[in-house]
């Protein structure tokens, strides 16, 4: 059991620091890249953990930022197919998983992940990073992913600095 602790602890410092640094990229894509690699280590962070909810989450987040990253690379559209293709399927596993009512934070907060990600302004994928980081704090300490405390608490000062840095606070169209 310590070695699957330590081994988790480990690897969230690994999607601690791809996630902290997505978020300082000024292009979507690469926010969303490196947010694929970030949620593919969280996912084994949290399976480790024995969080199969989060785990689940992450892995399904992983497969939806690459795509999403390909597409907004080649400055093409996301079809709206993709989306619903998403959320359905993050309610289908949230449905699978669902223990208890900690299981619904990180359903609830994938399901905002996928649509301010769809969204082409970056701002509000920020935002939701921002909010959604105070809430994985809770989260976290419950299951034990304690470096992951520390990894929000990297992303909501990274949230805070990448707002001002591009400065487009006031910008929040889709």
């Amino acid at each position: 059991m310590y070695q699957n602790n330590l081994l988790a602890q480990i690897i969230g410092l690994i999607a601690i620091s791809l996630w902290t640094l997505s978020i300082q990229n000024k292009r979507q894509y690469k926010i969303l890249f490196l947010q694929a690699v970030a949620n593919l280590m969280y996912a084994i962070e949290y399976f480790l953990l024995g969080a199969i909810s989060a785990a689940s989450m992450n892995f399904i987040s992983c497969i939806r930022c690459f795509l999403f990253s390909l597409k907004r690379k080649n400055n093409e559209d996301i079809p709206q197919f993709w989306l619903i293709f998403f959320l359905f399927s993050l309610l289908l596993l949230g449905i699978l998983s669902f223990k208890d009512y900690l299981s619904l934070i990180p359903i609830v907060i994938t399901i905002f992940y996928t649509i301010a990600s769809y969204m082409k302004n970056s701002n509000w994928i920020r935002i939701v990073l921002l909010v959604a980081a105070f809430i994985w704090i809770y989260y976290n300490y419950v299951v034990g992913a304690y470096v992951g405390i520390i990894g929000n608490l990297l992303e909501i000062i990274s949230g805070i600095v990448s707002l001002i840095r591009f400065r487009n606070i006031k910008k929040f169209r889709t």
